[in-house]
């Protein structure tokens, strides 16, 4: 059984900037480290405690990610859009995955920056998919997968492939030192060409800023003025 862990996938909204004519530009026009990369890893490596998760990327930046914390060999992706729709995301890591022999189960970050991913990837891989994961075990033939659910946890027997969409509950407590990086750096790395040209497509119609509301500020040198105006304020807003 063969466990696969994406990361590096998604590019960071933080650097979109939105021009006064609509354009749109980034900051770092690359994919980066997720909040939930580093938890997808682990719960792939848990899946299969007997034999190196294999490593899905994006072939830019920094690639030695996952190869820091335990993967042996990575598959980079070349030639996506920095800027690609989910769809075609999912689709080239469908491709990817593809590739792998004998893969069963596939880990990915709960990704708030590209929600609708992890969905596509299993609906291209014709795999369920489950979120908000928080762990896996091995049980039997199959696996046993802990997820949130409502204000606690819920445990899915899954006797066939599966995608998980894992969702970390804190920052990674054991980062690896710099020597662990050099020493990812030397793991192999094969680069497998993006194949997301039959991948479906949204025509973007506009780009807009968000609408904005005024501020209202209170001259404070009067407390008690500005007390009543405040509560004043409220009270229009309904909020009282």
């Amino acid at each position: 059984m063969t466990c696969v862990a994406v990361f590096k996938w998604a590019m960071n909204p933080k650097d979109e900037r939105l021009g006064v004519d609509g354009s749109i530009k980034w900051a770092a026009n690359r994919p980066e480290v997720g909040d939930d990369d580093h938890a997808a890893i682990q719960v792939a490596q848990d899946a299969n405690p007997g034999e190196p998760a294999v490593g899905v990327t994006m072939a830019s930046g920094e690639m030695a990610f996952g190869a820091a914390r335990g993967i042996e060999n990575t598959i980079a992706i070349e030639g996506l859009d920095a800027l690609a729709q989910p769809t075609e995301i999912a689709a080239a890591l469908a491709s990817a995955i593809k590739g792998i022999e004998g893969v069963t189960a596939v880990a990915i970050g709960d990704c708030a920056w590209q929600p609708m991913v992890p969905s596509l990837l299993a609906a291209n891989l014709g795999w369920p998919c489950i979120l908000a994961v928080d762990a896996v075990r091995p049980e039997g033939d199959g696996l046993v997968v802990t997820r949130r659910f409502g204000s606690g946890t819920q445990d899915i027997a899954v006797s066939g492939p599966v995608v998980m969409a894992v969702a970390a509950r804190r920052e990674e407590e054991n980062k690896p030192g710099m020597r662990a990086i050099l020493t990812a750096r030397k793991k192999p790395v094969e680069k497998v060409n993006a194949q997301a040209d039959n991948a479906s497509v949204f025509e973007v119609s506009g780009v807009h800023e968000p609408e904005a509301r005024a501020s209202k500020i209170f001259d404070g040198s009067d407390p008690e003025a500005a007390v009543a105006q405040l509560v004043s304020a409220l009270q229009s807003e309904g909020v009282l």
